[in-house]
């Protein structure tokens, strides 16, 4: 991260980088993208920034020509630790190169101190960092256990450009060391750079025998007795009572032949319906679910918005995205397609009343949600359906508890922050503090380490704790997606969703086993 000294006592030996305003550190501005072809022959007029394999960045101020598979014009090359700079002699092949980026100034004089201040700190991912595996997405959240570092969370996952910037928190399961310090890491695992807001520690303090969890549209609750009986059976008619009865990894996905028909134009979505005994004096439940999504969202994100448009994208994320009206486009697509939603459903299993609907989940880290449903005496049992597109979540774990309370967590602010070699950096807790218009911008491999004074322990009260985090990110131009010949724009309003998810059933295989496996980029 930017916060981060440079790496001086490495060789820097660049696999993928970013320098942010290779020639300009000192001012702050935004990128707003030009539409570029990498297989056309084209004059570029704006200035444009090269990113190559070898780290090396070329800066053309005043644009160039792209042609013959080549970039040439009047420019200057920097060094991966960006300290020495020659200038553009000879063309550049495309080959050769990871990314290119087309942008305009947009001077923002309330955020250049910070830029300014973190800038001195290191802008590049050098050998050491590089050889991290580039493997979440959005920022990750990890505590220490027994000297290994474990994951817990992803933060906004699907804040994706600023005007869908939002507070996200999620449970943790860490606990405060003897000097009652809570320590996190948070760092950059994707090809994206993070824009982050805000971090605080939400506290629940509750009895030992409950369940602390963030509830949809409530807050915070705390959960005991679980409902026994509860049956679950998915689209295809399968019982899933032995799969999600226990935290156990083994998990809940699509069944084969409903994901078979739905990528043949059959009925797109898929659903676990949940029975629940009714009880005398209950008038709720908790659904509590241990889920992630699949990698069926990702597979949207590259393929259809990003590569699937070519250079497109750069407009498309870089100014698209900044307006309300395309926005809307995209959410009411989104609404009708994806996410989790939660309804009850009657006996006769003909009308459903949605209570709430699920959009927040990473691909990469289990997150425990409750969603908290009504559940009246009036028949002898509660029938909740939970609907999704076919094979976009993972489930490893769904109970149900039939006594809840609503809990006021107590706010931890950040009581000191540290780089990767365990400086302190007020000046990044400044702007991690509140929301505001500063922001703390990450690159791919760079962490940092946040640490909370909660206090001791307290005899008989349990603490559960909650990171809570707002912000957005941008996604990272790969140059194979630049290369693409395409004129299609990102509309898939205009077409049935069967095509993405035939898409899905032939690649999804090997996209789990690359990600969750071998923990390498998709790329």
């Amino acid at each position: 991260m930017m916060m981060i000294r440079l790496l001086h006592r490495h060789r820097i030996v660049l696999a993928l980088t970013i320098a942010f305003l290779a020639v300009a550190c000192i001012i702050s501005s935004h990128t707003e993208g030009t539409s570029v072809s990498l297989n056309a022959t084209q004059h570029i007029s704006s200035p444009m920034k090269a990113h190559l394999l070898d780290g090396s960045i070329a800066v053309f101020d005043h644009g160039g020509d792209i042609a013959n598979r080549q970039i040439s014009g009047t420019g200057m090359r920097y060094d991966p630790t960006l300290k020495t700079a020659v200038a553009v002699t000879a063309p550049i092949p495309l080959d050769s190169v990871v990314g290119v980026e087309t942008f305009e100034r947009v001077v923002n004089p309330g955020r250049t101190l910070l830029y300014s201040t973190l800038a001195t700190a290191g802008t590049i991912i050098g050998a050491t960092a590089a050889a991290v595996a580039i493997f979440g997405s959005c920022p990750t959240i990890y505590v220490d256990s027994a000297g290994t570092q474990v994951l817990q969370a992803e933060s906004f996952s699907y804040s994706i450009a600023p005007l869908l910037a939002k507070r996200d928190v999620d449970r943790l399961q860490v606990a405060s060391d003897g000097s009652g310090v809570v320590r996190l890491t948070v760092r950059n695992e994707a090809l994206e750079t993070h824009y982050l807001d805000q971090i605080e520690l939400l506290e629940a303090s509750h009895a030992p025998d409950e369940l602390a969890l963030p509830a949809a549209r409530v807050g915070i609750i705390a959960v005991r007795h679980r409902v026994a009986g509860v049956t679950m059976h998915d689209r295809a008619g399968r019982n899933l009572a032995d799969v999600l009865g226990a935290a156990d990894e083994r998990v809940f996905a699509t069944d084969s032949l409903t994901l078979d028909r739905a990528s043949r134009g059959g009925p797109a979505d898929d659903y676990i319906d949940v029975t629940i005994p009714s009880a005398p004096g209950r008038d709720s439940v908790a659904i509590v679910l241990r889920a992630r999504s699949s990698l069926l969202t990702t597979m949207l994100l590259y393929d259809e918005m990003l590569a699937g448009q070519g250079a497109k994208a750069l407009d498309y994320v870089g100014k698209d995205l900044q307006r309300v009206t395309k926005l809307a486009q995209l959410a009411d697509w989104y609404v009708k397609n994806l996410g989790l939603r939660v309804s009850v459903v009657t006996n006769d299993g003909r009308e459903q009343r949605q209570i709430v609907r699920l959009v927040d989940f990473g691909p990469a880290a289990w997150r425990d949600v409750a969603v908290v449903v009504p559940a009246t005496a009036d028949h002898d049992s509660v029938h909740v359906r939970l609907a999704f597109l076919a094979d976009a979540f993972r489930i490893d774990h769904l109970q149900v508890f039939g006594d809840l309370r609503e809990l006021a967590p107590r706010s931890v602010p950040i009581a000191r922050v540290l780089d990767r070699d365990g400086k302190l950096r007020p000046d990044a807790r400044e702007v991690l503090l509140r929301t505001d218009d500063l922001q703390l911008q990450t690159w791919p491999g760079h962490e940092f380490k946040l640490e909370f004074d909660v206090g001791g322990d307290r005899t008989g009260i349990a603490r559960t704790y909650f990171i809570a985090a707002q912000g957005y990110y941008t996604e990272w131009m790969r140059g194979r997606w630049l290369a693409t010949d395409s004129t299609t724009d990102f509309a898939p309003w205009r077409k049935p969703v069967a095509p993405i998810l035939q898409r899905w059933l032939i690649t999804r295989d090997s996209l789990e086993q690359t990600f969750f496996r071998q923990r390498v980029p998709i790329v």
